[in-house]
């Protein structure tokens, strides 16, 4: 498992109705990050992905036609709550 310091959280806003379709085609790109939701409107996603990925997975984004293109809302490193 990667350090904290190398896990990246990128936020993105995608409508609640494009999340399962997203959430299916993420899955079909061999681990290139994980969607969690952070709101309860579901508008809000988490993507984690390790640092190493976090290019590829903007360059997966790109890709995406325009309804299921999410809109970054920021991007962070996730810290251990136990150690940092």
């Amino acid at each position: 498992m990667p350090a904290g310091s190398d896990v990246v959280i990128v936020e993105v806003a995608l409508p609640a109705q494009q999340a399962m379709l997203f959430q299916a085609l993420l899955g079909g790109e061999s681990g290139l990050a994980v969607m969690r939701c952070s709101d309860p409107q579901g508008q809000c996603q988490q993507l984690w992905t390790t640092a190493s990925q976090l290019t590829s997975l903007y360059e997966w984004l790109d890709t995406l036609p325009g309804p299921l293109k999410p809109v970054v809302l920021c991007e962070r490193l996730w810290q251990d709550q136990q150690h940092g």
